[in-house]
C-alpha cells in the first residue's frame, strides 16, 4: 500500500502541467532538516504489525545535510531539471517499546548520492523526486531487557548499503521532505560469538545474516 501510495505521488509531480515562464536555470541549493523517522513493521525480519503486542510503540528521528547540484547545462524544459542529490551526512535513529522488559534500539551514520528531477512551477517553489543508495558507514542494534549495561546484546555493521526514493518541496528557504528508506544490512554481535543478528530469526522461517531495517521518514529544514 505504501508502495502504490509512492508511486502515484511520483506520477503526479512528473505529470504536472508545464506553466508558461522565462527560461532560467536553477540554482545549487544546500539544506539542512530534521524530523521524525517510522520504522517499519517489518524492521528485524517481523511480518506486521501482527506480530508485536498490542501495546506495542515504535518511534525515531533523523538529521541530514545535503545539496542538490544541477545539471543546468541538459535542457530539458523550462524549470525542469535534472540533477545530482547528495547527502553528505544523515543519521537517524529508531526505538521500540515492546514491553516493560524489553525494548530495541538502532541507530546509523551514512551518506547518500543519487539522480533528482527538480520541476519549478513557479518562482520560490520547486519539486525534487529523487532515488539514491544510502551506503551506511556504521550501524547498531541493542536489545535492552530493562537498564541499557554490558549484559545486553548489541550488533554492529559496517560499510552497509540501504537506498532511499522521495521528494522534496522546496518553498523560499523551508524545505520539506517525504522518504522511503529500505534496506538490509549485516549487524554482527560484539561479543565475539560470530553470530548475525538475522541468524537469530527474530520471525522469518529462514534465517540469514542481513537483517530488515526500512523506515519512513518526513523532515523539515531550510534550503539555501
Amino acid at each position: 500500500m505504501k508502495e502504490k501510495a509512492f508511486a502515484i505521488a511520483m506520477i503526479f509531480l512528473l505529470t504536472l502541467p508545464v506553466i508558461a515562464q522565462e527560461n532560467r536555470d536553477l540554482e545549487n541549493p544546500f539544506y539542512f532538516r530534521f524530523g521524525w523517522s517510522s520504522p517499519s513493521w517489518t524492521t528485524y525480519g517481523f511480518q506486521g504489525k501482527d506480530n508485536f503486542p498490542e501495546d506495542v510503540r515504535k518511534f525515531g528521528g533523523v538529521f541530514e545535510l545535503g545539496s542538490v547540484f544541477m545539471i543546468n547545462r541538459l535542457k530539458i524544459a523550462d524549470g525542469m531539471r535534472l540533477g545530482i542529490n547528495v547527502d553528505y551526512i544523515s543519521i537517524s535513529a529508531h526505538a521500540f517499546d515492546i514491553t516493560d522488559n524489553l525494548n530495541t534500539y538502532n541507530g546509523f551514520i551514512g551518506s547518500k548520492v543519487g539522480l533528482s528531477f527538480s520541476y519549478s512551477p513557479v518562482k520560490s517553489l520547486i519539486f525534487d523526486v529523487f532515488a539514491k543508495i544510502n551506503p551506511i558507514w556504521i550501524g547498531g542494534v541493542v536489545g535492552d531487557e530493562g537498564d541499557i549495561d554490558e549484559n545486553d546484546d548489541i550488533y554492529i555493521g559496517y560499510l552497509g548499503m540501504k537506498y532511499s526514493l522521495g521528494v522534496n518541496i522546496r518553498w523560499s528557504i523551508l524545505i520539506f521532505g517525504f522518504e522511503y528508506n529500505p534496506g538490509s544490512l549485516k549487524l554482527k554481535n560484539d561479543k565475539g560469538m560470530g553470530e548475525y543478528l538475522g541468524n537469530i530469526g527474530l520471525y522469518p522461517e529462514e534465517p540469514g545474516e542481513k537483517t530488515s531495517l526500512p523506515a519512513l521518514n518526513f523532515t523539515l529544514g531550510f534550503s539555501f
